[in-house]
């Protein structure tokens, strides 16, 4: 199994590019900005791979599943995403897509729903659905076990920068819960949403508490962001603590 990451241009969240014996996927695509950019930028990482056979989506939002549609027409793809965000997919709805505060439209496409557990085949690897909602009712992330690898989206925007959970269908409780289901596979391989991939079991554990800490203190706080942390634009999925979380 090979997987890729290419990240996100401007808004865009990172792409990710999974190729096995058997099949290919794309998880994630980012906006309908750059949609034509990703395709030659995902071309090389797919020739002489076995053909992709979805777009798995973490979920609904407008910066990370905007050019599904493209990508799926391009590489001949079905697009996949949790049940719970296919018929606001398919409507084309705006405001829990966060489509509009981009001023944008949301392509409105059909999507195939999964659920928890459903599994994907790579062939030489198997890519399994966990349903880790926080983000947003439907966000889920794609545990392959053979590699101890877990694919988060902005469940883990990235190690420094915590999840939003104040937009529509987020929800604190769930995404702590979301986070201790992830800590619970023991992950040796963190891929986020925005920022580098997380590596190694001990720092996976640190930064999953980290962020577990860090929702449980706005639990405590009924929602409020701690002292200090700037407000984040509306366009930003992710918090900015101050200060600045280190690496260690």
């Amino acid at each position: 199994m090979r997987l890729e990451r290419l990240p996100g241009i401007h808004h865009d969240s990172a792409c990710i590019v999974l190729s096995g014996t058997q099949s290919s996927f794309i998880i994630d695509s980012g906006t309908s900005w750059y949609q034509t950019n990703l395709v030659e930028r995902l071309r090389p990482h797919l020739a002489g791979r076995p053909k992709v056979e979805a777009i798995l989506l973490t979920h609904r939002h407008y910066d990370t599943c905007g050019a599904a549609p493209h990508l799926a027409e391009v590489f001949e793809a079905e697009i996949c995403i949790h049940e719970d965000a296919v018929a606001p997919i398919a409507g084309g709805d705006l405001f829990t897509t966060w489509a509009s505060r981009y001023d944008s439209d949301m392509p409105v496409f059909e999507a195939t729903g999964f659920a928890n557990g459903d599994q994907f085949a790579l062939g030489d690897a198997t890519i399994e659905v966990i349903h880790t909602p926080g983000h947003t009712m439907d966000a889920c992330s794609f545990w392959i076990a053979e590699k101890s690898t877990i694919i988060c989206g902005d469940l883990i925007p990235s190690s420094q920068n915590p999840s939003r959970a104040d937009m529509p269908t987020g929800n604190l409780l769930q995404m702590k819960a979301s986070l201790e289901k992830v800590r619970a596979l023991k992950p040796e391989l963190i891929v986020c949403g925005r920022g580098d991939a997380i590596i190694g079991a001990d720092q996976c554990i640190d930064i999953l508490q980290k962020h577990t800490e860090s929702v449980q203190q706005r639990i405590d706080g009924e929602g409020r962001l701690p002292k200090g942390w700037p407000k984040p634009a509306e366009t930003c999925h992710w918090l900015t603590p101050e200060p600045a979380w280190s690496n260690e």
